[in-house]
């Protein structure tokens, strides 16, 4: 029996943009900046950093457009929603609203594009929508782990969208 030699993986994460019709393609240069929220389009990367805006917004010939996760939230197209249900829901809804926060200014820090676009109150409980399909997965799990429960996930292939349900 052959024993395998395990396998270099790279490390570094792909995004396939191809599936986001949001996101900017490869060859936009320069910088930008959001004229929304004040993220910074630098180096191909979007960032949150005040003092970054702060220097580039000085700088003469610089874009002001809408980045990504503003036109999402604009458009009403998300990438992800989460129905959070249950009575345990309604007792402790503060804990969990600190969580989601929590959760969504975590995913910031790794990706300023990933951001909650809208909490809303339905007949069962919460519906929340996220930019990008990643938050809503990440928030699903966050809110099992710390509260159990049960969470379904249904991902959709055409455009990238996960429709996740948490009842306990």
């Amino acid at each position: 029996m052959k024993v395998r030699k395990p396998q270099m993986t790279n490390k570094i994460k792909r995004i396939d943009s191809s599936a986001d019709p949001y996101l900017f393609s490869d060859d936009m240069n320069g910088v930008a900046v959001c004229k929304k929220c004040q993220s910074v389009y630098h180096n191909k990367r979007w960032s949150i950093d005040e003092d970054l805006y702060k220097s580039k917004i000085k700088e003469m010939n610089i874009k002001s457009i809408q980045c990504p996760a503003c036109k999402k939230a604009k458009d009403n197209f998300p990438g992800g929603i989460l129905k959070l249900n249950g009575s345990f829901l309604q007792e402790h809804i503060s804990e969990i609203m600190n969580l989601i926060r929590n959760e969504e200014q975590r995913a910031m820090g790794f990706n300023p594009l990933e951001r909650i676009m809208d909490i809303s109150t339905t007949k069962k409980g919460l519906e929340i929508t996220t930019t990008n399909e990643k938050l809503t997965q990440r928030i699903g799990k966050s809110i099992q782990r710390a509260y159990q429960g049960k969470v379904a996930y249904k991902w959709s292939n055409d455009p990238k969208l996960l429709r996740a349900e948490w009842e306990r």
